[in-house]
């Protein structure tokens, strides 16, 4: 999945503008953000460094993601309020703003750019997609590009 760029379409003022009603946070390299089954109050957007996305069964764990500058995860949890459904590890030194849904609704009322709610949109339906595909490979393999609609 290519990179969705958060703060595309928006002016510097804009882009500043969201970045400062956030919390600014350091993550250490090989240190956790949050933990699987951990509850969502905050999405995050990587301003430097790389975020794994990785997800824990018994004793298995699988990279589902690998996140760098301008992209956002923890969005679903947060919008949901429920708990995180992966974990997030720093890959190395890392800076992210955190935006809670209180400081989303501030901005919102405050006129927030219409395109920066377009772009968390778009990154929702990349996701919604690419899970679609994966579903899709795992159960037809490769005769999924022959499945019909029949809807």
């Amino acid at each position: 999945m290519a990179a969705y760029e958060i703060f595309s379409g928006l002016s510097k003022s804009e882009t500043s503008r969201i970045v400062d009603s956030g919390v600014i946070r350091q993550i250490d390299g090989g240190k956790l953000l949050f933990r699987k089954g951990d509850m969502g109050d905050e999405m995050y957007i990587i301003l430097k460094g790389k975020i794994d996305i990785i997800d824990e069964y018994d004793t298995h764990k699988k990279i589902l993601a690998e996140l760098g500058p301008g992209e956002l995860f923890g969005e679903m949890a947060m919008f949901e309020k429920r708990m995180r459904s992966a974990h997030a590890l720093a890959k190395e030194p890392t800076q992210l703003v955190a935006l809670s849904e209180d400081v989303l609704k501030k901005l919102i009322e405050k006129k927030i750019p219409k395109q920066f709610l377009a772009n968390i949109i778009g990154v929702l339906c990349q996701r919604l997609r690419l899970t679609n595909r994966m579903y899709m490979h795992a159960k037809y393999g490769k005769a999924s590009k022959d499945v019909k609609w029949l809807g």
